[in-house]
């Protein structure tokens, strides 16, 4: 699969897909969550994935998505819900830059200042998990878990229960990471001490491997060793 996919042009904003791809090169036609799917071919983190036989789940709290996902990647299922830790009841917050909408508070007032009041849509959602959502919908083995939530990737993480649901490479946006130093980062330090370990990172997404996958293997303990 990788050289296939490989020889292909990056849909991802920073070439994530292409990353994930060399990882996951020995899993042909595997599965994926996508949350904050976004469009389903514009900056994507899975789209290239589709194109060469995946499938998955698409998870977005904007039902602008919805038809495009239909029509574009009809084989995935796309959930117009959120996702955090637990169920509850939040503001999401849609920009007009529809790649900026999220529910957490700060991420919200930072990207506030950017916009007129009057071109912020708000809406009360009731959030879900990602491990709920892989109970309900797949159940199986899920090879690609990516996570861009604008500020909500610490609780999103926390609600996917790793220890239970165990994807194979995990691609998540946390920004701020040293590679000199990077579990002084307490969202690395977490998914680290759940067994996952990290294996490259691009100026927004980090990204970590289970190395007990048994298509994992072929990656040498000594760029993932502690």
């Amino acid at each position: 699969m990788s050289s296939k996919i490989l020889n292909k042009s990056s849909s991802s904003f920073e070439g994530t897909d292409l990353i994930t791809a060399s990882l996951l090169r020995n899993v042909a036609h595997g599965t994926y969550i996508d949350v904050g799917a976004n469009h389903p071919n514009l900056y994507s983190n899975t789209f290239l994935f589709y194109m060469n036989g995946w499938s998955g789940i698409a998870i977005d709290g904007n039902i602008k998505f919805a038809d495009d996902w239909s029509s574009i990647r009809p084989k995935d299922i796309f959930l117009n819900t959120l996702v955090s830790d637990c169920k509850k009841e939040v503001s999401f917050n849609i920009f007009p830059d529809d790649s900026m909408s999220s529910i957490d508070f700060d991420t919200i007032n930072r990207y506030s200042e950017r916009f007129d009041p009057s071109m912020i849509m708000t809406q009360t959602v009731t959030t879900t998990t990602i491990f709920d959502i892989w109970r309900e919908y797949s159940s199986k083995e899920i090879h690609l878990l990516s996570i861009d939530v604008e500020g909500e990737e610490d609780a999103a993480i926390k609600g996917a229960k790793l220890e239970s649901f165990r994807p194979g490479v995990i691609s998540v946006e946390i920004k701020n990471v040293s590679l000199y130093s990077p579990m002084e980062n307490c969202l690395v330090n977490y998914i680290t001490n759940l067994g996952y370990r990290l294996i490259a990172k691009t100026p927004l997404d980090t990204i970590f491997i289970d190395p007990t996958k048994s298509y994992l293997k072929w990656i040498p303990d000594s760029l993932i060793k502690l």
